[in-house]
């Protein structure tokens, strides 16, 4: 059996994220083709990860209660979502790659995210109260046939001593939950993605066996005459 390649760096990544100080990657493998993962992507939903959901909500409940976050949309998809939130798209390579890259007081209870107008905005934004957050979601062969890495990787750059401080004691509070909303994130875009993959391939076999059961009959007189059988 072929083995599996290593989980592939992203330059274009590494270019963006450059100086960042806090990493996580995460990748499962999907059996898919990279159009139907970012189809999948693009459609998963809250509601396709409930436990990541629910820790959503109980993170973000005094942000919600004092009225800086709104109640979020479980039936939206999550990529909506996160756009309307205020994270840009700093590239977008689909079906290959997407980065995104947002800004915000990210190690406090309320952390009052940027908004942006465009990248150029985002890359001169320098507040040494925040920090930067940098996502990419991207596929690559496995080496073997019909499979893919689905890669998701988070990295923060701290635009300040003080602020890389800060986070430091979060990340350490924040990094197992994050890493379970990515595991759980991951799991229901493979889910969605595998599942529209075998959808057409059961059509096609139940096409298949439509045609070879197919007998077309003609009465000749008082006798039934099979003119063809289709197989």
């Amino acid at each position: 059996m072929t083995h599996r390649s290593a989980v592939p760096v992203s330059p274009a990544f590494e270019s963006i994220s450059r100086g960042a100080q806090f990493r996580d990657r995460i990748a499962i493998v999907v059996k898919a083709s990279p159009k139907a993962i970012f189809q999948a992507l693009h459609e998963v939903t809250l509601r396709d990860m409930k436990f990541a959901w629910l820790l959503g909500e109980l993170r973000y409940l005094p942000s919600r209660l004092a009225g800086h976050m709104p109640v979020a949309d479980s039936s939206r998809p999550f990529m909506n979502t996160l756009i309307e939130g205020g994270t840009l798209i700093l590239r977008d390579d689909t079906p290959r790659e997407v980065i995104t890259g947002s800004a915000a007081q990210l190690h406090r209870v309320h952390q009052a995210p940027q908004r942006f107008a465009n990248r150029e905005a985002f890359e001169t934004f320098d507040d040494p109260d925040h920090e930067k957050l940098f996502m990419s979601v991207r596929v690559a062969p496995t080496g073997r046939p019909g499979e893919h890495w689905l890669v998701l990787e988070h990295a923060t750059r701290a635009l300040s001593p003080l602020a890389e401080r800060k986070f430091a004691r979060y990340w350490r509070v924040i990094k197992p939950m994050g890493a379970f909303v990515t595991w759980q994130l991951l799991r229901a875009v493979r889910r969605r993605a595998e599942r529209a993959a075998v959808v057409p391939l059961r059509s096609q076999r139940l096409w298949r066996s439509v045609l070879a059961t197919t007998i077309i009959v003609c009465t000749v007189g008082d006798r039934p005459t099979v003119l063809a059988y289709m197989t």
